[in-house]
């Protein structure tokens, strides 16, 4: 049996096929766990929100939601997985579409069952390799781990412009104006090869600098677009530190500077951020005092947890309000609230206790039940309107799945019982 098991969703449409898939595959002993299954595309999507497998082996055309749009969604829910499409289109449009989405790889139909373990164990020999690169590593100190210490040591002397010559010297480069911030990580093995991993995300996204330190990693981030993508960044490097390191993961983050001077304040503000937290998670240093600091340069905010009943709440009232809006998503409603979409769907999780996909099934089929209940005239494909469906069977597939009798059958039921 191979050492690591990642999770497994698989979506397929053919209900044969998908019971072939997940029974006949030995999933263990190739390197997986199969932990759901599903038939369509919006039971894949709601599978993903709830369980974040590491694998999602997904048919491309599926029903309500398409495996390309699947994709999409699945990678802002859970930054790190990994996307195969198992297709019978063999055309360019979908190998390109398949591209785009960044896939791992895309199988064609038909497919024998020993054809696709042998896909399988080389998805799992990639999905080694991509962590690989992200596990901790031997490296040495270098100049801009010194010169980072420097910047953020309260007892250090050295100045702000040695600091900063010893960082574009070592290859961190940033012109003016350009932004700081300070994020504080609490892991169970806090040394510069955890502090490597966290590097090798960051890097992807903003010039920056970890190092281990009293019993915690300290990286120093510096943008030059003001953090427009400090959501994204923070989502993957949390779901990495659950990965890779530790389940309890604490980040603290300090608000955001311009210029290297406040470093040290910074750096106090995310170690505060951190010890203030009680459950694992992602909290932002807020001043008491003040609504955002001096110096802040802006960017994608990050609600601290004072802010994430806030935060929750504000997506509930959205949800209570504009249910009947088809466009209403998870990742709608994150760039309304300027977060990502899996920072909000966490949270929303801990807050409503549910994902926000199922909360917003809930509002849309408690609508419309009263509505079906309350008038016997309106026809269901108007009651499907008026709840956020424009296809008819989308809507009755949802009603039935959440009230256990479809639309259809419960008006019968409620005209049969009129006439007795």
């Amino acid at each position: 049996m191979a050492e690591e098991l990642y999770t497994v969703v698989v979506a397929d449409d053919e209900p044969g096929l998908l019971e072939a898939v997940c029974s006949m595959i030995r999933w263990e002993e190739i390197g997986f766990r199969l932990v759901g299954s599903a038939g369509n595309g919006l039971d894949a999507l709601q599978l993903v929100e709830q369980l974040q497998p590491d694998l999602l082996l997904t048919d491309i055309q599926m029903p309500f939601i398409s495996g390309t749009e699947l994709a999409k969604s699945a990678r802002e829910i859970q930054p790190l997985i990994s996307i195969a499409f198992l297709s019978g289109y063999d055309d360019f449009e979908y190998a390109q579409r398949a591209i785009e989405n960044r896939v791992i790889s895309y199988l064609l139909k038909p497919i024998s069952m020993a054809e696709l373990t042998n896909a399988l164990k080389d998805i799992h020999v990639k999905m080694e390799q991509r962590f690989l690169e992200l596990r901790p590593s031997d490296v040495r100190v270098s100049r801009h781990l010194a010169a980072a210490s420097l910047l953020l040591d309260p007892c250090a002397e050295a100045s702000t412009g040695t600091a900063e010559k010893e960082l574009h010297e070592s290859g961190m480069i940033f012109t003016p104006p350009y932004a700081v911030s300070v994020f504080s990580t609490a892991v169970r093995h806090a040394d510069q090869r955890s502090a490597h991993m966290l590097d090798r995300i960051l890097r992807k996204y903003f010039s920056c600098c970890s190092f281990a330190s009293g019993g915690r990693i300290l990286s120093l981030v510096i943008s030059e677009d003001g953090f427009q993508h400090l959501g994204a960044a923070l989502d993957e490097l949390y779901y990495a530190c659950r990965r890779m390191l530790d389940e309890n993961t604490v980040l603290g983050i300090s608000r955001v500077y311009s210029g290297l001077s406040s470093c040290r304040e910074a750096c106090r503000e995310a170690d505060e951020a951190r010890q203030r937290a009680d459950e694992p998670g992602i909290f932002r240093y807020e001043d008491p005092a003040a609504d955002s600091g001096a110096g802040s340069a802006g960017g994608e905010a990050v609600p601290a947890r004072d802010g994430v009943r806030s935060l929750c709440q504000q997506a509930m009232r959205i949800i209570a309000s504009e249910y009947q809006d088809e466009s209403l998503s998870l990742s709608s409603v994150s760039d309304r609230l300027h977060v990502n979409p899996n920072y909000l769907s966490a949270n929303m999780k801990k807050y409503a206790g549910d994902t926000f996909i199922n909360l917003l099934i809930r509002e849309r089929m408690e609508h419309a039940l009263q509505i079906l209940q309350q008038s016997g005239s309106v026809r269901i494909a108007e009651v499907a309107s008026a709840c956020g469906y424009s296809d008819q069977h989308y809507f009755s597939y949802c009603f039935k799945k959440y009230h256990g009798i479809s639309p259809a059958r419960l008006r019968r039921s409620a005209e049969a019982e009129e006439t007795v």
